[in-house]
């Protein structure tokens, strides 16, 4: 959950402003100097371009070369979670309550606070503060990021929004079912997959019978991603009663999901499982 900032008169400072000393100590004190910038770099994301939204400074951070976990690239895909959060939370403001940097990285513990006065993943607005903890690893390379992962207390977060109950305890075991999908995603299409399948998640767990779900992400060498959801559910009822509301809600918004994977070229595999004796 996050955003960037003005950075000139940090990121203009190069190795190559130094003089080029054999000596061990100018090393030494290159590496410091250069460290501080990626710390001080950081920072100034967080009380300028998140806080003050001075979201035309990314371009003076994030490198072209940047790339995430979700195949995102360049400063639009560093981007993109930020903005999401932004317009679900338009009051979003973001603390640093923790940071150290080491070589190219800098590690941030962090603190969101927003209004929930917006629709999200399906809930109407609670006008609630919302608090969300997080870690996050920043990568540099020649003063820009290149890489950056976030986790967040995602489970309290939900629990916050009332899209998860405060007690998630699971139901007896032999009455449990388990809706598991497995999707292979080509790295094109990771982004309208994720999209859709953040809807698909809001949506059921509304339902009457949701327990709680789970998603599992692997990128293969060849780019493509592999990705698993586990949904859980009280009893086969209710599964079963989920997938003729979910059926309804396709028919509602006109989509189609053979022509969707047809499309993107992702392919799928699902299972119904319970757990056994």
């Amino acid at each position: 959950m996050i955003k960037r900032l003005s950075l000139c008169a940090l990121l203009l400072v190069s190795a190559t402003a130094y003089p080029q000393a054999g000596n061990i100590h100018t090393k030494k004190h290159l590496t410091m100097d250069t460290v501080q910038q990626n710390k001080a770099a950081i920072i100034h994301f967080y009380e300028q371009t998140l806080n003050h939204r001075q979201l035309e400074d990314v371009d003076q951070l994030v490198s072209g070369d940047y790339a995430n976990l979700q195949g995102e690239k360049g400063p639009q895909g560093f981007m993109t979670q930020v903005l999401s959060l932004i317009k679900a939370f338009p009051d979003a403001r973001w603390t640093v309550t923790g940071i150290a940097a080491d070589g190219d990285k800098v590690f941030v513990k962090q603190q969101m606070t927003c209004t929930h006065q917006t629709a999200y993943l399906g809930t109407t607005p609670t006008h609630k503060t919302l608090i969300s903890e997080g870690t996050a690893i920043y990568t540099f390379k020649n003063g820009k990021l290149i890489h950056h992962e976030v986790l967040t207390d995602r489970l309290a977060f939900l629990q916050q929004l009332g899209i998860l109950p405060a007690d998630i305890t699971p139901p007896a075991i032999q009455e449990a079912v388990y809706f598991i999908d497995k999707f292979t995603v080509p790295a094109h299409a990771i982004a309208e997959f994720t999209e859709r399948m953040d809807y698909n998640r809001g949506f059921i767990r509304q339902l009457e019978g949701f327990v709680t779900d789970r998603v599992y992400r692997h990128q293969e060498e060849n780019g493509q991603y592999s990705i698993v959801t586990v949904a859980t559910w009280k009893n086969k009822n209710s599964l079963d009663n989920a997938k003729m509301r979910v059926l309804e809600e396709y028919k509602r918004t006109g989509f189609q999901p053979a022509e969707f994977y047809q499309r993107l070229g992702i392919r799928m595999e699902r299972g119904v499982y319970q757990a056994g004796n």
